[in-house]
């Protein structure tokens, strides 16, 4: 039996605190819920990670996005935490991320996206999990993260108790933002150029190195254009910065091209592994239409065949504008900016295969206030009849 917690001074600091300020003061300390350690992977990989909860629960893996680390989802898993102490929980640094391992550049500098395909992350996963004796596990992966996580779907389905995708799409090829907006510029426009102003060959030289070595400017941009979120708490954003300012040009570019690659469209039709999927309804990259709409219209094949079964769950209310920036309403992001409300989603659908009803968006004008309104949640089920 699951012991819920109700109350705790962590729960009373995580609802009064800043993500920031919460974040740094449980990971020091010896009183710390949260172990952070290193593994060498049979992959050749070395995995930086965050574990809390009891050893001997039921394994959750949440895994990050694009130029993220385990930060991106420590908010969240720290709710869940203190939801429900029993659930053990892993958040991983993928390759290239964080204080995860490169993958070696005498294989992967000259062309880096065939060491980011989202086949080589989750072969990570599976290895971390072999090497920690994990039989199965249900898998959290937000953007990125959740390409790594539908790959463990559907390539390793027997590993897998349930999945839960935020922010995700079936397909990313031809995706605008990540095409247009981060790899043709600045990554290989202004950071390119800057690298080869000094006479370095792209990608092949600058594979270790990062945009800041490219443009000292480099992390004005992160900051002002790239780790954005109007309804997320300043200060986290900050925690965040500099971070993905120093992740390495091979992940940049490796993972922008091989996801650019990434069609799941047919994939998805047999998908077995149980799924959640959260939206909000200012997901400035993987838009309701086309991208959500896909995706549904994928698993509703597999549901069809009495494969799967499936939720989707919308957060926010306010609609993207036209211009496709997110600017009062829960985003893309998701969990960055909701990680308690994320949390409660993840206990009642690790527990009973159904998320909350609860329906959560931001107050008008204030994007950084959440709304709980209960029982009235726009849910889609997905179940064979």
């Amino acid at each position: 039996m699951r012991r819920v917690i109700r109350h705790s001074s962590l729960l009373a600091a995580l609802a009064v605190a800043t993500p920031a300020c919460f974040l740094e003061d449980l990971l020091d300390g010896d009183s710390s819920p949260v172990q952070h350690d290193t593994i060498s992977l049979s992959t050749g990989i070395d995995v930086a990670y965050r574990e809390l909860g009891d050893p001997d629960g039921d394994v959750v893996i949440f895994l990050h996005g694009y130029t993220d680390t385990s930060r991106s989802f420590l908010p969240t898993a720290l709710a869940l935490h203190q939801l429900d102490d029993d659930y053990h929980l892993y958040v991983l640094d993928q390759r290239g991320h964080g204080g995860s391992s490169m993958p070696p550049a005498a294989d992967c500098a000259a062309a880096p996206a065939q060491c980011f395909e989202p086949a080589d992350l989750a072969d990570d996963v599976i290895a971390f999990m072999d090497a920690k004796g994990i039989a199965r596990a249900s898998i959290v992966g937000h953007s990125m993260g959740s390409f790594v996580a539908q790959e463990l779907g559907l390539s390793h389905p027997q590993r897998v108790d349930k999945l839960v995708l935020i922010g995700t799409a079936a397909s990313v090829v031809g995706n605008v933002v990540l095409q247009d907006y981060i790899l043709a510029e600045p990554v290989e426009g202004s950071w390119k150029a800057g690298f080869e102003a000094q006479g370095l060959q792209f990608p092949e030289d600058v594979y270790e190195l990062d945009p800041l070595d490219a443009n000292a400017d480099a992390q004005a941009w992160i900051e002002g254009a790239w780790v954005v979120d109007p309804a997320a708490d300043p200060d986290y954003l900050a925690s965040i910065v500099p971070e993905t300012a120093a992740t390495r040009m091979g992940t940049w570019i490796g993972v922008a091209r091989a996801l650019l690659q990434t069609d799941n469209s047919q994939r998805l039709q047999d998908l077995s592994v149980p799924t959640l999927i959260l939206w909000a309804t200012q997901d400035g990259f993987f838009y309701d239409d086309p991208d959500q709409q896909a995706l549904r219209a994928a698993l509703d094949v597999a549901v069809d065949a009495c494969k799967l079964e499936y939720w989707f769950k919308q957060y926010g209310k306010r609609p993207l504008g036209p211009d496709g920036v997110q600017v009062d309403d829960l985003g893309h992001n998701t969990q960055w900016a909701a990680p308690e409300e994320v949390a409660r989603d993840l206990k009642a659908y690790l527990g009973t295969g159904k998320p909350t009803t609860d329906w959560y968006y931001s107050a008008d004008g204030d994007p950084q206030h959440i709304v709980t309104k209960k029982k009235a949640a726009p849910l889609i089920h997905g179940k064979c009849e």
